[in-house]
């Protein structure tokens, strides 16, 4: 979904403009806020898996699907990058209750064998429409505890190519920026967004990128950006967000997904994110309240690097996806197959309805006398 902007106290830097300017003269002009409503949760009808039908859970995983196929595929990607990992005990925060033990002890085990058989979603989908699908009662549960969001009720929305741009834009990464520009966009909902926007009125905000590891994103998503969890400190503690793309890519490796995913074997992943002008944003300034962090190993915070002293002062927007090239050139491929499927007696009927319209035609000697008019025949 897109951005719905109207008049507010919310005031945005312009892209490209550094927070100091911001400090010397309070920007006067257009201000944005995020449009708060969120796209049919369907939270509501899942408060408790053990008690889901297998078709119940069917007609929720088709409705994910039908909302965004793409950004399911990143959601599980996200899920399985996070499982995989050697940190899992921190990455994969939330933990799906469903794989959690009556001891309760984590089955970390159960979790990475579960997702091993998902197939590729396009095809998921059409064995969930053909009443075939293989997986079990808990696979589907765990896969839809994934795409409702769990606890944060997280949800990605693709962005086309308009609101990509746009996106990008806020951060100053246009289109004929020399680095590399992701495949995809992904716009960030949860259900703290609401107490964000109210957060931000009256205030003047910026965004900037932050990079990390694949598998901190399905935590991160879901929990917020946490300055203690962050192992960068040479300027002090806290959240190391840039205005710079490339000096984010530094920090941003990729990693092994989910192996039935679109996105191909190798991702990465990028944050835009918002925040709130603040003088416990520590930037380059020489302002030294502003610009540096007292007791610093580095000294003062070097240009185009934003530290963030406050968890509240920050909240990812937008997820930019860095894929495996030869891999994506085949989503357009399975999407269409996929279609095909799905669509077969239709196809069927047509392909049947145009044979018999050719017969007619052979036989018809208006037609005939059209195409000899026209030379088209002796």
């Amino acid at each position: 979904m897109s951005e719905s902007r109207e008049e507010t106290g919310v005031h945005e830097l312009q892209p490209g403009t550094q927070p100091e300017a911001m400090l010397r003269s309070r920007g006067a002009t257009g201000s944005h806020v995020i449009s708060s409503t969120r796209e049919g949760t369907l939270s509501s009808r899942l408060d408790s898996h053990s008690n889901d039908s297998y078709s119940t859970l069917s007609e929720l995983l088709l409705e994910h699907f039908s909302r965004d196929l793409l950004a399911c595929d990143v959601q599980l990607s996200l899920f399985v990058g996070a499982a995989r990992s050697y940190r899992h005990d921190s990455s994969l925060s939330p933990f799906p209750p469903c794989f959690i033990t009556s001891n309760g002890a984590k089955d970390i085990k159960g979790v990475q064998e579960a997702v091993m058989s998902v197939p590729p979603l396009s095809c998921l989908k059409w064995q969930l429409e053909q009443r075939s699908c293989k997986l079990s009662t808990k696979q589907l549960q765990l896969l839809v505890w994934i795409f409702n969001g769990g606890p944060s009720q997280l949800t990605l929305s693709s962005l086309p190519k308009k609101e990509y741009r746009e996106a990008l834009g806020r951060v100053g990464a246009g289109a004929k920026s020399a680095l590399p520009l992701p495949t995809y966009v992904f716009e960030v909902k949860n259900n703290s967004l609401n107490r964000w926007q109210e957060r931000c009125e009256g205030e003047e905000t910026f965004y900037a990128f932050h990079g990390s590891r694949f598998d901190n994103w399905f935590s991160i998503l879901h929990n917020g950006l946490q300055q203690h969890r962050g192992k960068t400190s040479l300027f002090g503690e806290g959240i190391y967000l840039s205005s710079e793309l490339g000096v984010s890519l530094n920090y941003s490796s990729r990693g092994s997904g989910w192996d039935s995913s679109n996105l191909g074997s190798s991702v990465s992943c990028l944050a835009i994110a918002h925040i709130i002008n603040h003088p416990s944003v520590k930037i380059h300034s020489e302002c030294q309240t502003r610009g540096r962090v007292e007791g610093s190993e580095g000294g003062s915070i070097p240009e185009n690097y934003i530290l963030v002293r406050n968890n509240q002062l920050v909240n990812i927007r937008y997820i930019m996806v860095y894929c495996n090239e030869m891999r994506t050139r085949e989503i357009s491929r399975n999407r269409l197959s996929a279609w095909v499927r799905s669509h077969s007696m239709v196809l069927v009927l047509a392909a049947y309805g145009i044979l018999l319209l050719l017969v007619g035609l052979s036989n018809s000697s208006w037609f005939k006398r059209t195409l000899r008019r026209h030379g088209l025949i002796d």
